[in-house]
């Protein structure tokens, strides 16, 4: 669908269609298109509007607000969305991949207004996969057997013990005492939603972790509360003031009582609303989910185990990238260093070669010196001496130029191998 409008096509739009349906048409959320509408001055339906148009009553359009502002006319849907770090692109995609192959909905396509249908049971199939046994009404009551994933997490919630003012707080996990029962029921349906994606749910050191081995995240659920100025029970006030005379009347005796509080300065109260954030970074995808006005926890579950899943994901594309990347500049490191090992030894092939030829001109130089010392019988002892030492100089080259001490020299050095272990199929890198 077109998402480029003028005003009165847009304003034409919302009042002709609900904004919760043509939301989910430009892939956004029903706020986040009535902002927009805000933005532009297009005024849409209060509530009742459509009640109305549905029972043929008569209802009253609002007026488009007229404007010569350029700025104004042209209206992009979406057009400020965020669009990912482009050397990310691949993580992302990967990841989106991931949750339509598992049978959801994109995660840019999970509407607010969207709730949970029905729980599912999974059940061992003859190829250990998780299947899809039936389906029933979801309730989120007191949960008698709780998920085997989460039964570690449940004896801590059940054992954890309330603070002053009532809270319970746990690695990844901090609620009012009162939120017990719910938490336990949110993470065993969440259990059970994870399951199907083929990912565990465990707590460690650093808090509650769902797992898609080797990849983990982690992630937290958190009760809304806020500071509020206590209010002293009647017998706090008693002890006050008991301690209060106790300290006037050791001052009139010139003693000194050290001062004492009997009751906390501030309260927290908790608000009953739950929030669900993942702490992992993951280009452009939500992290965290809240209770409000229109939305539960329990109503968007599905959206959570999407979430994970798509964080899950993301890390595994970009750890495989990483590995990927390694196993390549290794491949590359050893292709270099092959390279660098045959440059060295075809150096010392030509040398060896030039060391050969020097050896046999040396000594075709001294059988020529030592024949026309032959013919001369007029020359000094000196002289035939050196002679003598030019015939074991040349005795000495031609044992080295032999077929046999000249192959085990080269075998030595290993300059002509049969088989190459310094070749590269590939051929010399870049």
């Amino acid at each position: 669908m077109s998402r480029i409008f003028s005003r009165e096509e847009l304003y034409d739009l919302v009042w002709s269609t609900p904004i919760l349906q043509l939301a989910e048409r430009f892939e956004i959320s029903d706020r986040g298109l009535a902002k927009t509408c805000k933005r532009f001055h297009i005024a849409v339906p209060g509530r009742g509007y459509w009640a109305k148009i549905e029972a043929g009553q008569p209802a009253t359009r609002t007026p488009l607000w007229k404007t010569d502002n350029p700025a104004y006319q042209t209206i992009e849907i979406g057009g400020a969305q965020h669009h990912g770090n482009p050397q990310l692109a691949f993580a992302a995609k990967a990841a989106h991949d991931a949750v339509f192959a598992a049978g959801q909905k994109p995660i840019s396509k999970i509407k607010r207004r969207d709730v949970q249908k029905a729980a599912v049971e999974a059940s061992a199939s003859t190829d250990d996969e998780p299947t899809i046994k039936a389906a029933a009404p979801v309730t989120f009551e007191l949960i008698e057997q709780p998920h085997a994933m989460i039964m570690g997490i449940v004896l801590e919630l059940q054992n954890a013990t309330p603070d002053q003012d009532g809270g319970i707080s746990l690695e990844g996990i901090r609620i009012h005492e009162g939120s017990r029962t719910r938490i336990i029921a949110l993470l065993h349906n969440l259990a059970h939603a994870l399951e199907l994606r083929s990912v565990t749910i465990c707590k460690g050191q650093s808090g509650l972790r769902a797992e898609m081995l080797p990849d983990a995240i982690r992630f937290e659920i958190l009760e809304g509360r806020k500071l509020v100025k206590h209010e002293p029970t009647p017998s706090e006030l008693r002890r006050e003031m008991d301690f209060q005379r106790r300290r006037d009347l050791a001052t009139r005796r010139g003693q000194w009582l050290p001062p004492e509080h009997f009751y906390p300065e501030y309260d927290y109260h908790y608000s009953a609303k739950l929030s669900f954030e993942v702490h992992n970074w993951a280009d452009g995808a939500r992290k965290k989910w809240s209770d409000g006005k229109r939305q539960t926890l329990e109503g968007v579950l599905e959206s959570i185990a999407d979430g994970i899943l798509y964080h899950l994901h993301f890390d595994k594309a970009r750890r495989e990238k990483r590995e990927e990347d390694e196993r390549r500049w290794q491949h590359m490191a050893r292709r270099r260093e092959l390279q660098k090992r045959r440059n060295d030894r075809e150096q010392k092939r030509v040398q060896f070669l030039a060391d050969l030829a020097a050896y046999q001109s040396e000594a075709a130089n001294l059988r020529g010196v030592i024949a026309h010392a032959s013919a001369s019988a007029e020359a000094e002892p000196e002289y035939w001496r050196m002679i003598d030492w030019a015939k074991v100089r040349l005795a000495y080259l031609e044992a080295q130029n032999a077929i046999g001490p000249l192959t085990a020299n080269l075998r030595s050095q290993n300059l002509f191998p049969q088989n190459d272990e310094l070749f590269d199929p590939e051929g010399d890198p870049t």
